[in-house]
């Protein structure tokens, strides 16, 4: 029968091994808790990081980034060094170097962030403004060749419009992309044929319903033969003009 002393030693041994073990959950949970908090920065890093090499930065913005990316590891280092001394994640703690860390690497990201949405709207101001299809269309009379050089421009405009709003590149053809979209869209461009005032006024009636015999000038008429297609227009007396 053991004595009154074994029997104390062996609940002893029992409650240390509790301990042990709530210990170890605590400590688990903690390393998850830590562990969670640095992935959300890292995988930021990781996502950010090929696109800097996207696009050319400027002195400063390289500079900036050097120094943010230094303040991180300098504090990685420290943090490592303390794990590796104690075994106890819970000395990330000791004077804030944690907190430190995260808000290192935060910032950071933000650098980061910051630097390549400033490169990517400086290609963007590079690369020039581009007429809206609606300020074509508004000048620029709808002959069969004009109507067939707005339909690529109006499909090509809107791949280019959708590059242009987002905030950064979201992969390394983007700015190769964007470069062709822009001179596609000027090629275009160029190859519209714009009218004198007269045939705008000329076709601005006919697409209301019907241009008059007095708009259909030597100046419409030479452009039109130059420009356009005859068997396109007809010549029609108004409804309430016919003879009976």
């Amino acid at each position: 029968m053991p004595t009154l002393l074994e029997e104390a030693q062996k609940a002893h041994a029992g409650l240390e091994k509790v301990r042990m073990a709530n210990q170890m959950r605590h400590q688990l949970a903690v390393i998850q808790h830590r562990t969670g908090e640095w992935a959300k920065h890292k995988q930021q890093h990781a996502q950010l990081q090929p696109k800097t090499g996207y696009l050319p930065m400027d002195e400063s913005a390289v500079a900036q980034l050097a120094k943010a990316n230094e303040s991180v590891r300098a504090l990685c280092t420290q943090a490592h060094q303390r794990l590796k001394e104690s075994q106890n994640v819970e000395v990330l703690s000791n004077d804030d170097l944690w907190l430190r860390l995260l808000g290192a690497a935060e910032q950071a990201n933000k650098v980061f962030a910051d630097a390549i949405r400033a490169a990517w709207s400086m290609l963007i101001r590079e690369l020039g403004d581009l007429e809206s299809l609606t300020a074509i269309s508004s000048r620029i009379p709808a002959t069969p060749a004009n109507e067939k050089a707005l339909a690529s421009y109006r499909e090509l405009f809107g791949r280019y419009a959708a590059l242009k709003s987002a905030e950064m590149p979201a992969s390394a053809a983007s700015a190769g992309q964007l470069r062709e979209c822009v001179a596609q869209l000027r090629e275009i461009h160029s190859s519209l044929t714009p009218a004198p005032a007269s045939v705008q006024k000329f076709f601005k009636a006919v697409d209301a319903g019907g241009a008059s015999l007095d708009l259909i000038t030597e100046e419409v008429l030479a452009w039109l033969k130059s420009h356009d297609d005859w068997a396109r227009f007809v010549v029609r007396l108004r409804a309430g003009n016919v003879w009976r």
